[in-house]
């Protein structure tokens, strides 16, 4: 495959796909400019030259086969174009050669009074060839190529004899004019891959810029959602405990402190990158009940299944609760499978009063019995795929019910 350049790298030398895509569209719009150019050139310039002046030829059917040689060479790029492939690295050291040799042999038919002129069709587009093959190997590689047909032309003209200098005055002039041309077009496809590579660094740079906007507005929601859960729950029971109006002492409070303390510990871990964040945010829930002593033991049942933050927030809230006014013992279970995500624990006291859910699609069980309480919450998933094609879970509009229908040993 043809060369890939620098300007097509990101800054750390990998490809960049943004990058990529507006080079490879630059690259097909330069490759048909080209390739246009060379066939006007070819057709509507260097063959009526040549079948104007078949007469001044040695031999008319070897310019009439140098022709042909080289219309072989655009129509076989053109097919490669169209096929919407880059240029295999043997193709463009085929075309070039060809492309030489046919201008060495074309030219060696003429008289050293014609190089230069009319009859000197080939001169005239050759050049091209190395601005069209050659775009993707860079401006060096051309003006390398445009310089060695110059080179040998001038060789082949030496050996032909030496002009006049009015006559050599007349072809440097006509060589200045005919490269100029060429050069110039292959310093205009080198500006226009630089400003691919600048619009591609562009684009990255906004799609950088608009990504930490994104992420920057989000986290601010989040910490504003966060305060606010500080406000409704947190602040007051504070606020009680610094004026004196809630007893440190009553069991009630100790209660409600314990509560707060796991849901501030489950609000931290929300911003943990866990592999299962319905696990890593139950666990700090229960590293606050295993601090005031309480044996918990937790179990875990099937794979990982993907639970909104929201509706992790609702599904932990009543075992937290539960896990608070734990005396001695408790013992979590996490079960996921056959479309439900299933929290419960079960703790030795029963009085405890469990939150209702706060969000819809949440069923809290809870049971009492024999000194044991018991409390369930399930959620419902079903799988569904958003307009990017990525999965997503949603709920259907489960009712808020607390059976009791089995004792906590049945559970």
């Amino acid at each position: 495959m043809a060369r890939e350049t620098d300007e097509d790298k990101g800054a750390d030398g990998e490809s960049d796909p943004t990058t990529d895509r507006i080079a490879d569209s630059m690259r097909g719009a330069l490759r048909l400019a080209g390739l246009i150019i060379l066939s006007a050139i070819h057709f509507g310039l260097a063959l009526p030259a040549l079948l104007a002046n078949l007469g001044n030829y040695r031999h008319a059917w070897v310019q009439l086969t140098a022709f042909g040689l080289l219309t072989l060479v655009i129509v076989v790029d053109a097919l490669l174009g169209a096929a919407g492939r880059r240029r295999p690295r043997w193709w463009v050291v085929a075309g070039l050669v060809s492309a030489l040799a046919v201008a060495v042999v074309a030219t060696s038919q003429l008289p050293g009074t014609y190089f230069l002129a009319t009859p000197h069709w080939t001169f005239l587009e050759i050049g091209w060839f190395g601005v069209l093959l050659l775009f993707d190997a860079g401006l060096n590689a051309t003006l390398l190529f445009v310089g060695g047909h110059v080179a040998v032309t001038l060789v082949q003209l030496l050996l032909a004899g030496t002009p006049s200098r009015q006559v050599a005055a007349g072809m440097a002039v006509s060589a200045l004019a005919i490269c100029a041309f060429q050069i110039a077009a292959a310093v205009m496809a080198r500006l226009l891959r630089d400003c691919a590579a600048t619009a591609g660094a562009t684009a990255r740079e906004q799609e950088r810029v608009r990504t930490e906007a994104a992420i920057s507005a989000q986290v601010h929601a989040d910490q504003r959602s966060r305060y606010r859960e500080l406000g409704r729950s947190v602040l007051p029971l504070l606020t009680g405990l610094a004026d004196g109006s809630l007893e440190p002492g009553d069991e009630r409070v100790r209660r409600r402190s314990a509560f707060e303390a796991a849901r501030l510990r489950r609000l931290f871990a929300e911003r943990d990158h866990a592999a299962d964040p319905l696990i890593h945010e139950l666990r700090a829930g229960i590293g606050v009940a295993e601090r005031h002593g309480v044996d918990v033991q937790l179990a875990v049942r099937g794979a990982s299944a993907p639970v909104p933050r929201h509706l992790r927030r609702a599904l932990t809230e009543p075992v937290l609760a539960a896990l608070a006014t734990a005396r001695h013992s408790a013992r979590a279970t996490v079960v996921r499978g056959g479309g439900l995500v299933r929290v419960s624990v079960v703790t030795d006291a029963p009085g405890t009063d469990i939150p209702e859910p706060a969000e819809p699609g949440i069923r809290v069980r809870t049971v009492r019995s024999q000194g044991r309480l018991l409390v369930e919450a399930s959620y419902a998933l079903h799988m569904e795929s958003d307009p990017l094609g990525e999965p997503r879970t949603a709920s259907p509009p489960l009712a808020h019910t607390r059976p009791q229908a089995q004792t906590p040993s049945q559970a």
